[in-house]
């Protein structure tokens, strides 16, 4: 992944720390994402790259507000090759509760700005003739999630797009993936684990206890595990692959 670029969408944390981890690792320049820029700086500076070899740093992006993406990454001044899209998910609330306001903002904060990004950084991938955009969904898209209800929704629309634009842009040489993590030791899943804990009157741990007993694998995912699949969907190897998604889930979604 030498002489490659990467910009990695919600890297301070969580699968996206993973991911920006692994592509340093593996020798692109790695761009980190947060919407708040001292934090991506700071986070940055924590990776460990090969010597010589790369550069992690951070940029100021706050997908709440996909009008302002374009400018920001304009004002960056660096052409992409690889571009993760990963972000967080809409706050946890059931079907029955969420209104249309949270659809709204959902779609704002998941869909129109992931849209931005993609629109910003192609026009140098097609120039090249090569490109990798990788979209972190959720195995939401396959069982919706019931306390997710409003993220279940919307992430099913990103993938339908990734979809359509793997087949616009597979004859620019730029492959468009998704990884569909299962259950993630992140904050998120953390949080999503407090909610479900609360609304069953017992502790979180309990809760991924009761998780884990229906993981094949027995356990929670790594951020690292995900980072190294993205590693590899981002590289020359993975040059045939397009429009797929590629489940990281330790055979917990009961669906082939």
């Amino acid at each position: 992944m030498r002489n490659t670029t990467a910009l990695v969408l919600g890297g301070t944390s969580g699968i996206g720390l993973g991911i920006a981890r692994s592509l340093a690792a593996h020798g692109a320049t790695v761009t980190i994402a947060s919407r708040d820029q001292g934090k991506a700086d700071r986070t940055a500076a924590t990776i460990t790259v090969p010597a010589g070899a790369v550069s992690v740093s951070g940029i100021g992006l706050d997908l709440s507000r996909p009008e302002g993406i374009a400018d920001a990454l304009r004002r960056h001044g660096k052409d992409f090759d690889i571009a993760v899209l990963n972000g967080p998910g809409y706050r946890p609330g059931k079907v029955d509760t969420v209104t249309a306001d949270d659809f709204s903002q959902a779609y704002s904060s998941m869909f129109l700005s992931l849209q931005q990004v993609v629109d910003s950084v192609v026009g140098s991938m097609k120039k090249k003739q090569w490109g990798r955009l990788l979209y972190v969904s959720s195995s939401s898209v396959i069982v919706p999630i019931h306390e997710l209800a409003v993220s279940s929704v919307v992430r099913s629309a990103v993938n339908s797009y990734m979809k359509l634009l793997a087949n616009a842009l597979a004859p620019d040489g730029i492959t468009v993936n998704s990884v569909i993590p299962g259950r993630i030791d992140t904050p998120r899943v953390q949080a999503v684990d407090a909610v479900r804990a609360r609304d069953r009157g017992v502790t979180a741990d309990q809760v991924r206890e009761g998780a884990e007993s229906l993981i094949p694998v027995g356990r929670y995912g790594t951020p690292e595990e995900i980072g190294e699949l993205a590693a590899f969907l981002c590289s020359d190897r993975a040059g045939y692959l397009t429009g797929s998604a590629f489940r990281c889930d330790g055979g917990m979604t009961a669906a082939l």
